[in-house]
């Protein structure tokens, strides 16, 4: 069992070679992160991935790579209120073999024959953003499931389910999600920012697309929560907001001009998360969220997709780093995670 320390997730700070004990004392300081353990029953593993998908397909599992930060408040809540509860707990340890993996670390991990990589380098190549990202592998040793992001039990449940029911082999996480929704009761709800459109390729500013569907058990939440914010809405003011219903099959033309429909859309950018956001600058996507989110870290990626910032840091990550420091810098507090905030 590995005891966490308590760091932001988002601590990107450079320190200066010229360190000021006075210009230090005034620093602002950061709160919110959390400490957690990874459970003692996560395979105690080599870190030779190829044979441990060996070992779990002999064994009638999976494998679970469990990407994760020190201090990361979305980690803490995904270990405490999935991985070591039941009836998850008991699912995840029958049927699948969950390895642990510190996007920091330094750790060598051989992912194949082709990929090592020490663990920090591996997250890179990866292009983990958040945490916790997990990665379901076949017996093949193939990426079939990739969850970007904190996953309620609901919605972890169905990933859990898609992957032990091998249904990876005949359809998508999205179409087996359609197929065994049983909620259906979110009535999908307006906002003075979205405005409306049937053809993408005509638009010019920056775009966010949000997708929900009336299965979505988060987003009356995320409306609430998020969308009530004035930073939030002084972000989005900047971009053209639509909003779509991932399940409509009536027609729109996508920012090349093809004719799709929301549904197909969704389906095809593979986002089947709901809320689920992405962001596009010239047609292009350069961001997107795809789980819940305290509002400093969704601040920061909506900065991410505005005045090119996603040419020059390589993710958002980095972006809200050097802000941080900024802030930092100025006296201001940061709290990353305050609870009244989820």
């Amino acid at each position: 069992m590995k005891i966490k320390l308590l760091f932001s997730i988002i601590i990107l700070i450079t320190v200066s070679p010229f360190y000021n004990p006075l210009a230090a004392a005034e620093m602002g300081k950061i709160s919110g992160g959390m400490d957690f353990e990874t459970p003692s029953w996560f395979k105690g593993s080599f870190l030779e991935i190829t044979e441990d998908v060996k070992e779990a397909s002999e064994s009638g599992k999976h494998v679970l790579l469990f990407f994760h930060l020190n201090g990361c408040p979305y980690c803490n809540r995904m270990i405490n209120e999935n991985f070591q509860r039941e009836p998850l707990k008991s699912q995840i340890k029958a049927n699948f073999d969950s390895i642990e993996i510190n996007i920091k670390g330094d750790r060598e991990i051989a992912m194949s024959n082709e990929l090592t990589a020490i663990e920090s380098e591996l997250a890179a190549q990866l292009n983990i953003q958040y945490t916790p990202t997990i990665l379901f592998l076949d017996d093949n040793n193939k990426t079939v499931l990739r969850l970007n992001g904190y996953r309620s039990p609901a919605a972890l449940k169905q990933a859990l389910d898609f992957v032990q029911q091998k249904a990876y082999q005949k359809t998508s996480f999205s179409e087996f999600k359609r197929n065994n929704m049983q909620y259906g009761q979110y009535k999908l709800m307006n906002d003075a920012l979205f405005s409306q459109t049937t053809d993408f390729s005509s638009l010019k500013k920056p775009v966010a697309i949000l997708f929900e569907d009336n299965d979505c058990n988060e987003c009356q939440h995320f409306h609430a929560k998020m969308l009530s914010r004035a930073e939030i809405r002084q972000q989005l003011s900047n971009y053209q907001v639509i909003r779509l219903d991932a399940k409509s099959t009536l027609p729109i033309k996508d920012f090349s001009g093809q004719k799709t429909t929301a549904r197909d859309w969704a389906d095809a950018l593979q986002i089947n998360y709901r809320p689920g956001l992405i962001l596009f600058d010239e047609g292009k996507e350069v961001a997107r969220v795809e789980s819940m989110l305290y509002p400093f870290h969704f601040e920061h990626v909506l900065r991410f997709g505005l005045n090119k910032n996603y040419q020059q840091y390589p993710g958002y990550l980095d972006l809200m780093g050097a802000r941080q420091q900024q802030l930092l810098a100025q006296g201001i507090n940061i709290n990353i995670g305050k609870p009244a905030d989820w």
